[in-house]
């Protein structure tokens, strides 16, 4: 099995999308690669996880013990690569980040909690069932301000860890709001959309597989967001309101509607 979209996000987070080998920052171009394979009883846990770029991830698989060139990557050395790293990462700011930088990180991290909150769509999306349920499109309101605010180059945080985080965030709720574009429709009912219900009896596969790729973007916003939260608290030292921070807080469970 892969790891889960929770241990990877940690991974790359921690290590700001950047190889922990070689340093070179990756974007999308990123592996999470398996330090004990799963072959030889390696967990599927942040422990047994390190972010690689491709060229360096191609390293560990084209290897060959029955006939050795080079120097083969050790499970010690790659945990000592990683560690160093995420280290490095974690501790790093420009180096003229000032209180004022400080100040215009605090302001950006209250607006996204404003402008998001966790009583907002992502709770909403958190536990909402998208098999067949209809949804109030004005639930996913936050998602789709949030997604607009991105294209403004002045929507970054200059703290190059919070930076990481609030672009994987929106990475995740644009492909969301994606697949909730091209996949779901408006119902009977005025102001609402699911995806379609005849899909489930006339195309099951099709059915499944859209609504298992939408519950796992699901899951990669919220880990995401969870990881702002985090973070921006623990940098910024910014107190988020009990309304806000509780990710765990119980939701109804929607009912069914007819389409």
């Amino acid at each position: 099995m892969p790891f889960s979209p929770d241990v990877k996000i940690r991974a790359l987070v921690a290590c700001g999308r950047c190889c922990c080998i070689c340093h070179k920052f990756c974007g999308i171009k990123i592996e999470c690669h398996h330090i004990v394979q799963e072959a030889n009883g390696g967990p599927n846990t942040i422990e047994n996880c390190i972010p690689l770029c491709f060229d360096c991830h191609a390293d560990m698989l084209s290897y060959d013990d029955n006939h050795p060139k080079g120097t083969k990557y050790r499970p010690e050395e790659l945990r000592f690569h990683r560690d160093s790293w995420f280290t490095k990462v974690c501790t790093a700011r420009p180096a003229d980040y000032t209180a004022e930088h400080l100040k215009l990180d605090q302001s950006l991290f209250k607006r996204i909690l404003r402008l998001l909150p966790w009583n907002g769509s992502i709770g909403f999306i958190n536990t909402n069932n998208f098999a067949g349920f209809s949804f109030e499109c004005s639930s996913l309101r936050d998602l789709n301000e949030f997604d607009a605010c991105n294209e403004d180059p002045g929507w970054e945080f200059i703290d190059p860890t919070l930076e990481v985080v609030r672009a994987t965030l929106a990475q995740h709720v644009s492909r969301f709001l994606g697949l909730i574009a091209v996949n779901t429709f408006p119902t009977h009912n005025s102001g609402r959309s699911s995806v379609p219900q005849e899909w489930e009896d006339q195309q099951p596969e099709r059915f499944a597989n859209v609504v298992q790729d939408i519950h796992e973007t699901v899951q990669q916003c919220v880990d995401s967001y969870r990881t702002l939260i985090r973070e921006g608290r623990h940098r910024l030292a910014v107190g988020v309101p009990i309304e806000e921070a509780n990710p765990n807080e119980p939701m109804p469970i929607p009912h069914r509607q007819a389409g």
